[in-house]
């Protein structure tokens, strides 16, 4: 196979292979050492008594060609010809070529797995590679012998195990310096950076009292991520108190090596001189928030917990009112009513329940003290 008088032996020209530049002649590989290919082969690649890996995003145009002594290690890429295993010289031992990957078809048809080897006559081999790129090679393995005695050169399947692989956009979040009764916002994105669908399964916040952070719930749990896909997390800081605050995200998968990702929230609530009627909007879109997140519910089944949330929410808006009319002793008085309906005392009941309800109470504790101090 090897007869041509061409023989090239260039480790610079490998070299700019892996540097990305584009290589505009067939490469001969023949002297006994190794190489990885990851760049642009404007021509056919000849390896004898080689080695060499290829990886993406490595491209051949023409043919690649094995012969005698040759390891030919298929990683990644694209052949766009054919892929010809051959033999070239019989002091040398057979060639080895390989394609690692998963899912692998001949000519359409699935190959049963744990398949060592095979033997191609001008037939097209496709599947995955373990990054989950599909590929489709062209294979033609040469006969070599005579009538009384035939030997079968083969191409080996170096089977791959496709497996998810969770990543998260931040180890650690952190919101910086919050307003105590406003709400910072963020986003945390899940990817799949693995070779098979990730199952999201739940998403969960551990965190001391009072509960000042959480996330939107996804609308579909548990989620698939295929190959390549992601899905943002809105996650938020709604700081009660004075000081740094920490919580824990912890993501669930199907990733069999990190199947709970967890994400350190942080942030630091501070003090600003908010009017009254300022806090009294700032509980008003707080639990309006909550709500939305499902972190605040009505204190009650169907119906009823829905008309508590609604009770609840006009009055607030009707303290704000006596508030902005300039009347503060009738808002303090309306304001302790609302503080009763979510001290977390059983009686008087309260009307609504929820991780964030306590730093709910604990912002319409604050406005009764500046009401009571005006």
């Amino acid at each position: 196979m090897f007869t041509k008088t061409k023989t090239v032996f260039l480790v610079a020209a490998v070299s700019y292979l892996l540097c990305g530049v584009t290589y505009c002649e067939d490469l001969y590989l023949n002297d006994g050492l190794s190489y990885q290919i990851n760049s642009f082969v404007d021509g056919s690649l000849w390896v004898e008594n080689a080695s060499v890996a290829l990886y993406a995003p490595a491209h051949i145009t023409g043919f690649a060609v094995t012969g005698s002594g040759a390891v030919l290690d298929i990683f990644g890429g694209q052949i766009d010809y054919m892929l010809l295993v051959s033999t070239s010289d019989n002091r040398l031992p057979d060639g080895l070529v390989t394609i690692y990957g998963t899912d692998f078809t001949v000519d359409g048809v699935p190959v049963a797995p744990d398949t060592a080897e095979l033997f191609l006559s001008n037939q097209t081999v496709s599947g995955f590679y373990e990054d989950g790129t599909p590929f489709s090679i062209v294979v033609d393995c040469a006969i070599s012998g005579n009538a009384s005695y035939l030997h079968y050169q083969t191409l080996k399947l170096g089977w791959t195990v496709a497996a998810p692989q969770v990543v998260a956009s931040h180890t650690q979040y952190d919101f910086q310096q919050v307003d105590i009764g406003a709400t910072g916002w963020g986003v945390v994105t899940i990817s799949n950076t693995g070779s098979a669908n990730l199952s999201v399964q739940s998403l969960s916040i551990a965190q001391n009292e009072p509960v000042q952070s959480g996330f939107t719930p996804l609308q579909v749990m548990p989620l698939t991520l295929e190959p390549g896909t992601s899905v943002d997390i809105e996650v938020y800081f709604a700081p009660a108190i004075e000081g740094c605050s920490e919580a824990m995200l912890t993501i669930e998968s199907s990733d069999p090596d990190h199947s709970n990702l967890c994400v350190r929230l942080t942030g630091s609530g501070v003090l600003t001189a908010l009017t009254p009627g300022q806090q009294g909007q700032a509980i008003a879109e707080f639990l309006q928030q909550a709500i939305d997140a499902g972190t605040i519910q009505g204190d009650g089944n169907g119906k009823s917990a829905a008309n508590k949330t609604a009770t609840f929410a006009k009055m607030i808006a009707a303290a704000r009112q006596l508030i902005d009319a300039g009347y503060d002793d009738y808002a303090l008085e309306a304001f302790k009513d609302i503080e009763k309906k979510c001290d977390g005392k059983k009686a008087p009941a309260d009307f609504v329940k929820g991780p964030d309800a306590a730093a709910l109470h604990a912002m319409v504790a604050d406005v009764i003290s500046q009401l009571q101090g005006s």
